[in-house]
């Protein structure tokens, strides 16, 4: 609906032209003036389409109001009215922008037509303001696709030279994970929340549903001080305004696009750490965290050794012992012990559970269930301590594990015949059971890559078939592939391709 301005010193005549355009149902919101100076102050606070405007008033006349319009908002399309037709007011006009003359007293017909006039001209302008709009934000978007490709080239180990930026040549990779397929439903807020939170120049690229990446551009290395206090304020805004669990891992910085590659899979290593500690975990990738696993090792691997001992010999208590002592160990290491911790406890239940009498206790997913449900080394440490003594007393056969292999062709089964659904690391887990740390790290140890990029490449494969076999729309591929959101299976599929699946299709007609 466009506004035209109704400028008269006599209320009854603005009020009148109201009645008129409201009487014939002209798609016009209108807004009145007494004369030239107030009509002024109003299209210099609030915008406007159409005016008509008297000649003839006090303080600033028609004319007069026309020039001023004319410099301030030439767009605006004017409309005089008068009583006086004087060849003078008509060759003033000529240096303004009035479109249209109305001789009092109006003639319903004439305003009519004068009217569907300048409402189609004011069409005319919209439909040509929007062409300009979408032209540029398709030269814009060209530009971000071209820019995504590259960055995601370097991930993967691919490096464009003439990318690299001269002004701020210092990249800060922040890897953010979610549980939930966050990204495919809050990729736009998401993103607008970013632009409040960062300070640097930034790209954003989403890898899947579940994982998006930073890369922070500065003209120096910036203090980790500061990179932690950002990301910071970023979970906590995030949390705050969607309520989801996320974890963000921050990579050294590199100069150069080529250093991509090595930090990007620190990053994912890292990332595996938060699945196992409680609330919305920052980490930093790096060398430290691996190192100190290393020395603690002989440590853990010397108190655990006593655990199963008392277990094997039916000695609750001392087993009970033995754990406080373990997880007061485990407690002071660092988040490294936190996520080792969770994958040992694992194998000491089951370790318990073969002593025990199955006839007595529940199947052997309901515990390992309640491992990986746990969100807080102290939860943990107390269900391991309960399960110990139920199970511990009585003895009964061992079990063996099955072969890592063989759980990762069921997951990769799994993966192809539910590619449609809400795949997730823990639901996957509870599937095999296992935790998910233990799942994570089978999986990227037989396949080389994590679990949801696996996820995201069996999709995207599949949304390949069905642009070349099928007459499939996109937006009903992109649900039958799992997204809501046909958008961001678009940026997905072109980050991952290179092209969008219009193109792709194109392409391999």
């Amino acid at each position: 609906m466009y506004r035209i301005l109704i400028v008269d010193d006599e209320r009854i005549e603005r009020e009148g032209i109201q009645q008129l355009i409201r009487r014939n149902n002209l798609n016009l919101e209108t807004v009145l003036a007494e004369n030239g100076e107030a009509a002024l102050a109003i299209i210099q606070q609030q915008p406007i389409d159409i005016i008509i405007t008297d000649i003839k008033m006090p303080f600033m006349d028609g004319l007069e109001l026309s020039e001023h319009v004319s410099k301030l908002k030439p767009d605006i399309h004017i409309i005089i009215y008068s009583a006086y037709n004087d060849f003078e007011f008509a060759r003033r006009a000529l240096g303004t922008n009035v479109s249209s003359y109305l001789l009092k007293p109006i003639q319903i017909p004439e305003f009519l037509t004068i009217m569907g006039q300048s409402i189609a001209a004011c069409d005319s302008k919209e439909a040509e303001r929007i062409k300009k709009v979408e032209l540029l934000e398709g030269y814009q978007r060209g530009l971000a696709y071209e820019r995504e490709k590259v960055l995601m080239d370097a991930l993967n180990g691919i490096y464009h030279e003439a990318e690299q930026s001269a002004a701020n040549p210092w990249i800060h990779l922040f890897l953010v994970d979610c549980n939930d397929r966050f990204f495919d439903s809050n990729n736009g807020p998401f993103t607008s929340l970013l632009n409040e939170q960062i300070p640097y120049e930034y790209d954003y690229l989403g890898l899947n549903e579940h994982q998006s990446v930073l890369f922070i551009r500065s003209n120096h290395e910036i203090d980790k001080q500061e990179l932690l206090l950002l990301a910071e304020r970023i979970v906590l805004q995030t949390t705050e305004l969607f309520a989801s669990r996320l974890g963000l891992v921050i990579g050294r910085a590199v100069d150069r696009l080529d250093g991509l590659f090595d930090v990007f899979n620190e990053v994912e290593q890292a990332l595996d750490y938060k699945f196992f500690m409680d609330g919305n975990p920052i980490l930093f990738a790096g060398e430290e965290l691996l190192a100190a696993s290393k020395m603690e090792e002989f440590e853990v691997e010397s108190i655990l050794s006593r655990v199963y001992e008392h277990i094997d010999n039916g000695d609750a208590q001392g087993a009970a012992y033995s754990i406080e002592l373990l997880f007061s160990s485990l407690k002071s290491k660092g988040k490294l012990s936190v996520i080792y911790t969770k994958v040992i406890c694992s194998e000491l239940m089951k370790r318990a559970y073969s002593k025990a009498d199955k006839q007595q206790v529940e199947e052997i997913s309901v515990y390992l269930n309640q491992i990986f449900k746990v969100n807080s080394l102290a939860d943990l440490f107390n269900l391991i301590l309960t399960l110990v003594e139920r199970l511990v007393p009585s003895q009964g056969d061992g079990s063996n594990a099955e072969p890592s292999s063989k759980f990762i062709t069921t997951i990769k089964k799994l993966i192809e015949k539910d590619y449609s659904q809400d795949l997730s690391l823990e639901s996957i887990a509870e599937h095999v059971h296992l935790t998910p740390s233990y799942l994570s790290f089978l999986f990227k140890k037989e396949t080389g890559r994590s679990l949801v990029r696996y996820i995201t490449h069996v999709r995207m494969e599949k949304a390949v078939e069905l642009l070349t076999n099928t007459n499939m729309k996109i937006i009903d591929i992109s649900e039958s592939l799992g997204f809501s959101n046909s958008s961001y299976f678009i940026q997905i599929f072109r980050n991952h391709h290179g092209v969008s699946p219009a193109k792709y299709r194109e392409s391999s007609s």
